[in-house]
């Protein structure tokens, strides 16, 4: 027969549950980003985390009508909880000006990688 002490040392000694860690990069979804005039673009993003990031950061760069990067840039998104929908106005970096679109390079919830 089994006692409370003896089943609380075998709880102990079961190997713990792995925890995956979330890649931001693909709960984290950005639908649109859109030219709205020379200097600003709008995004639509949805959180499909199951998690809470203080902060989603998203790289991008900025092309011309050829394709040809003119610069990069990043975004953030603060208190990013589960579901949420965000759509905000960006400014443009200055060497940027004249940009035809802006595509996604990376999503992270890295400052340091995203601010290097």
């Amino acid at each position: 027969m089994f006692t409370l002490t003896s089943l609380l040392g075998l709880f102990f000694l079961a190997p713990a549950p792995t925890v995956q860690a979330e890649d931001v990069s693909h709960c984290f979804i950005v639908h649109e980003m859109v030219k709205s005039e020379d200097l600003r673009y709008y995004v639509d993003a949805t959180s499909k985390c199951s998690h809470e990031y203080d902060a989603v950061y998203v790289m991008v760069s900025f092309l011309d009508s050829h394709g040809k990067n003119m610069d990069d840039g990043v975004w953030a998104i603060y208190w990013v909880r589960p579901g949420r929908h965000e759509v905000h106005e960006f400014g443009i970096p200055a060497r940027a000006e004249g940009f035809h679109r802006v595509v996604l390079r990376k999503i992270t919830a890295d400052s340091t990688e995203a601010l290097r």
